[in-house]
């Protein structure tokens, strides 16, 4: 990616490129970059006379970020520039396009800095990249992208359909990844939502990847829904329920015939009142998404078990134990220190275990 006009050039860079193995980009700069930008173009005419060309060229091959093959499957024939302000998390976007595309997985990349560009919201940048791909290939693309750097970040409840994202843990790349199986306040199957979304996208590039986005009226359906669902205990504020509106009503009316296919009229339904007032509609007979009672539980013991009442009953028991007696991993990933001894462990989660039983009869 070219970083001519980016902060990063004040700092003397030029380029920075991903290797075609797993690693972490490479800042070029100089007679580096020079020869780099000579093998895109393929024409190294104007190298010539430079003893020391081949020299770089087997350099930069060693380091999997070049190679004079001109048939190479990862060969780029045009620098694209940054449109982002972090280029590194325009990387993100193109790498993870490249291991979806290598792994077999459709991928929708949603929010982040494509609402900013269709005018849906005001701020530019966002501190992770989000997707949104079929159920059962986040857990595909989280092991793909394990060699990358990332670490997915598991909970009891990780391939149930309580989970509507899997976040992956940013490694020396700095950006964390949220992989989308599904979005809250959409309630219809998630197979069915993501081909909508899928049908609904439409192209965008990053780091001279083509990646799928969602058109206008899908995102701002997207971002209000975003905007207005429960958070720990909490429904959405009026502000959660202004910016909805607004988002929605710079999408268009097209966002009313979107959010009745995907079942999304329920969370949907003031934003949409507030948005096309001449137009109004009411749905008396939306019943909540599935996970909206959970969601606007307080306690988290009590939040865990509405939870798992939605989950089929076939997957409860490992669930159960999971929530019960959660791997460290998992404890990790929920910001708990277990302690690195077999014996801490133990005694963390008999705590927690404890601790979870004297709030759910307090509360009773």
């Amino acid at each position: 990616m070219d970083l001519r006009g980016t902060d990063l050039e004040d700092e003397g860079f030029e380029l920075v490129v991903v290797p075609v193995e797993p690693g972490v980009p490479t800042f070029l700069m100089g007679r580096g970059a020079e020869v780099w930008r000579a093998m895109v173009s393929g024409d190294p005419s104007n190298l010539d006379g430079e003893d020391d060309t081949e020299g770089v060229q087997s350099t930069l091959e060693d380091m999997g970020i070049a190679s004079t093959d001109p048939n190479h499957p990862a060969r780029l024939t045009e620098l694209a520039p940054s449109w982002l302000v972090s280029p590194f998390h325009e990387l993100v976007y193109a790498l993870i396009a490249h291991v979806c595309a290598a792994q077999g997985i459709q991928v929708v990349f949603i929010k982040g800095p494509t609402l900013h560009a269709q005018q849906l919201r005001a701020r530019q940048h966002s501190g992770d990249v989000d997707c949104w791909v079929r159920p059962g290939d986040d857990i595909r693309l989280a092991e793909a992208m394990r060699v990358w750097g990332w670490t997915p970040l598991l909970s009891p409840f990780t391939g149930t359909g309580v989970t509507h994202s899997l976040t992956l843990e940013a490694g020396e790349w700095g950006c964390a990844i949220d992989v989308h199986t599904r979005y809250p306040g959409i309630d219809i199957d998630p197979s069915a939502a993501f081909e909508i979304a899928l049908a609904e996208s439409e192209p965008r590039v990053f780091a001279g990847v083509t990646c799928a986005t969602p058109r206008t009226p899908f995102h701002a359906i997207v971002w209000a829904l975003h905007s207005v669902r429960p958070f720990v205990g909490a429904p959405a504020g009026e502000s959660g329920i202004q910016e909805a509106a607004e988002a929605l009503g710079a999408a268009g009316s097209e966002t009313v015939e979107l959010a009745e296919r995907l079942n999304a009229v329920y969370a949907l339904q003031i934003p949409l009142q507030r948005a096309f007032p001449a137009a109004a509609r009411t749905y008396p007979d939306a019943r909540p998404p599935a996970d909206w009672a959970w969601r606007l539980t307080a306690s988290a013991p009590r939040r865990h078990l509405r939870a798992l009442g939605t989950v089929p009953l076939r997957q409860r028991p490992a669930v159960l134990g999971r929530l019960l007696w959660p791997s460290a991993d998992v404890l990790v990933a929920a910001g708990e220190d277990p302690g690195s001894s077999w014996a801490s462990r133990s005694l963390f989660r008999v705590r927690r275990v404890v601790k979870a039983a004297s709030a759910l009869v307090r509360r009773r």
